[in-house]
Formats: structure tokens, C-alpha cells, sequence
């Protein structure tokens, strides 16, 4: 089993970054997902409202270095110390 995680940053690009680390997580891979610095709202398109639903019921980690009630906060340097325990790390 891989450790992998996903770097949301792109601002218009988080349903396909969700959508994305909702596909890896099939192979049985943990995946963990990080929020940083750009926030959107889960009710903007309902793809976001889907994704996120489909992540908590398979147990992808939700993370974030600002408060947003899906996420857990984790500090950005808490953040950049995970990453080593990383086998994959996707930014998108």
C-alpha cells in the first residue's frame, strides 16, 4: 500500500482534484488531501458537494492550513513535515 497525497492549489481546479484523489484511493492506496491557502465553497457546483461525500465514506484524510468545516487544520509547517512520509506527492 502506497501513501499519497494531493495538493489542492489550483483555484478552479478542486472538483478535478477531488475527483482525482477519489480515484486513487480505489487501488487500496492511502490518500490524504491538503487544502492550501485557496478556499471554495463545497455548495459552488454540486460535483464538489459529491466528491467530498464519496471521500468521507472511504476515509481520505481532509486537511487544511486555514479553518474550513470538511477539513482538519494542520498547520502549514505541520504540513511540510508530513510530506516526507509520503511515497507520492500530487499537486494540483
Amino acid at each position: 500500500m502506497k501513501k499519497i497525497a494531493v495538493i489542492l492549489t489550483n483555484t478552479y481546479g478542486h472538483s478535478e482534484g477531488l475527483r482525482m484523489a477519489a480515484g486513487l484511493s480505489l487501488l487500496d492506496d492511502r490518500v490524504d488531501i491538503y487544502l492550501i491557502d485557496k478556499d471554495f465553497d463545497v455548495k459552488d457546483t454540486l460535483a464538489i458537494e459529491n466528491y467530498l461525500n464519496m471521500i468521507k465514506l472511504v476515509g481520505i484524510g481532509l486537511y487544511s492550513n486555514f479553518k474550513k468545516d470538511e477539513f482538519n487544520f494542520i498547520s502549514t509547517a505541520d504540513i511540510g513535515r508530513k510530506f516526507p512520509e509520503y511515497d507520492y506527492v500530487i499537486p494540483y
